[in-house]
């Protein structure tokens, strides 16, 4: 039992220095709010915790596994994330805006589609009002209708999920790819972890 403890908290460990290194910039970017986007970061941490368990456990037979299979899954899923770090941001500036107070907090919108009578009556009269436009000349909760914002966070919530779910597997997939390439020492992900300080 005690190994699986150590083993465990070794994996954590690995997810916390993911989620909090370069300024944590993953969390930094997670959906508004308005979306719950607590919800999005506290199960990524979990979500995350099993992709690494799985990879790890995967690196354990490595007879089966070259490191030829790591680059190529590594490649993969960093093609993944390479899309995904372009379609995250499209989706993010699509389906919300700044406040005006606080520029760096946003709030979810929906897309025209999904106006109200009364927001689709003002984009007909102006037809480029931005969300902020519409949000500054018509009163809350008269803009979007519910299923339309709630489509929105359940878009901006997938496709943070895929983000960093892609990169977080290539990152773990080609530490594979590196460590099984020194065929002398029997490491993986998760024992360097445990060595870490």
């Amino acid at each position: 039992m005690k190994d699986f403890k150590v083993l465990l908290i070794s994996f954590i460990e690995v997810i916390t220095f993911l989620l909090t290194s370069f300024g944590g910039f993953l969390r930094n970017i997670s959906p508004p709010d308005q979306v719950g986007a607590s919800y999005p970061t506290g199960i990524l941490s979990f979500l995350l915790l099993i992709v690494l368990m799985g990879i790890s456990a995967v690196a354990r037979n490595r007879r089966r596994v070259s490191t030829t299979h790591w680059m190529t899954a590594g490649g993969v899923l960093f093609l993944v994330a390479l899309g995904s770090s372009f379609f995250y941001p499209y989706v993010l500036s699509a389906y919300t805006y700044p406040h005006a107070e606080q520029v760096s907090q946003r709030s979810v919108n929906a897309s025209d589609k999904y106006l109200t009578p009364d927001g689709r009556q003002y984009k007909l009269a102006n037809p480029g009002a931005s969300a902020e436009d519409l949000v500054h000349n018509l009163p809350d909760g008269d803009i979007w209708t519910r299923e339309g914002i709630e489509q929105a966070g359940l878009l901006l919530t997938a496709s943070y999920v895929a983000l960093v779910l892609a990169i977080s597997g290539a990152i773990f997939c080609l530490l594979e790819a590196n460590l099984s390439g020194r065929p002398e020492q029997k490491v993986s992900a998760a024992s360097v972890a445990n060595r870490a300080p």
